[in-house]
């Protein structure tokens, strides 16, 4: 983006409604920001309040900022937590996150979802939501609108989550860190697990966190898996190498890198505060680049597989947790 007057008042006004976002976020911690920018990116454009003028500002925000929002990821992968959840509570997570992804996956194919509103939807229910929906959107090329949809979607259904799961929790009559295992899997924002935790007890909240940044780990393999397996525009098969992008292997270095050091807390915190922040710009980007028509024009299909797999996912997170001890 050149540093021109009229691309740095766009990209102002791009950065004020991500900071708009952020205050809400902060006064209701499970409404995510990414979630909450990509609405007001939407709501802007639609109501006819973005011009023109202002594409190539979207386009910056869309790609460089949400590209830089995915290296940044890196201070969010604790291997500390991978290793405290210990090994039953390991092979759990990664059972969850691969079977609720290859599942629903190839169940939301089946249904006749497109490839990237599927794998979006998969990424968003097995991993972390908006945040694993923009890192993978990053990784292809996708429609906005299954971008736009797919958050939409993950955001209703951990939203709905943090209101059903402590209830259900509590009438089936599970410990306290058996419930906070059961959030920590089945719940898909950080912040919604938090606040899905926080109505149980302190212990649900520390069983909930541990096992919520070990599905975040598994961020690094997902992403490269689904490198390894795309296609160019060919139709061929692409090598590991050729298909991983720069920014990528930027965060599995990051990631490294933060867990090889003895960061101090505070810049932790700041990495991934500045994620999000970036990762918020880069929704705002996409949303801007959506019309309501092109939602509307997927159907309610979509709405309906996400909710059946709130419910399947759900169910068989607390089974695998149940069957392993945790």
């Amino acid at each position: 983006m050149k540093l021109t007057a009229n691309n740095l008042k766009y990209f102002s006004i791009i950065a004020f409604n991500v900071a708009i976002a952020y205050a809400v976020s902060k006064f209701e911690s499970a409404i995510s920001p990414l979630f909450f920018s990509m609405v007001l990116g939407l709501i802007f454009v639609n109501s006819g309040g973005w011009s023109s003028k202002g594409k190539e500002a979207a386009t910056f925000a869309a790609r460089k900022c949400l590209r830089l929002g995915v290296v940044l990821l890196g201070f969010q992968i604790s291997i500390d937590k991978f290793v405290e959840v210990g090994l039953r509570g390991l092979l759990a997570v990664v059972i969850i996150v691969s079977g609720v992804f290859l599942g629903l996956r190839f169940f939301a194919k089946r249904a006749g979802l497109s490839d990237s509103l599927s794998t979006f939807i998969a990424g968003g229910f097995a991993i972390c939501g908006a945040t694993a929906i923009a890192a993978i959107s990053s990784t292809r090329k996708s429609e906005e609108r299954d971008v736009s949809y797919a958050v939409a979607l993950v955001a209703l259904c951990g939203t709905l989550s943090v209101f059903v799961i402590p209830g259900l929790a509590t009438m089936f009559s599970l410990s306290d860190a058996t419930a906070g295992a059961w959030i920590g899997a089945a719940v898909h924002d950080v912040g919604q697990v938090i606040a899905a935790a926080s109505l149980m007890s302190p212990e649900a909240l520390d069983s909930a966190v541990i096992v919520k940044l070990t599905r975040v780990v598994l961020l690094i393999p997902l992403i490269l898996f689904l490198s390894a397996t795309s296609k160019d525009h060919l139709g061929e098969k692409k090598s590991l190498r050729t298909a991983t992008p720069t920014f990528v292997i930027a965060f599995v270095i990051c990631a490294l890198i933060v867990n090889a050091l003895s960061l101090p807390e505070t810049a932790i915190t700041a990495g991934k505060e500045l994620s999000k922040i970036f990762l918020s710009l880069g929704l705002f980007g996409m949303g801007l680049g959506v019309k309501w028509a092109s939602i509307k024009a997927l159907g309610a299909k979509p709405l309906l597989v996400g909710l059946v797999a709130w419910v399947v996912c759900g169910g068989f997170a607390l089974g695998v947790i149940t069957a392993v001890g945790l």
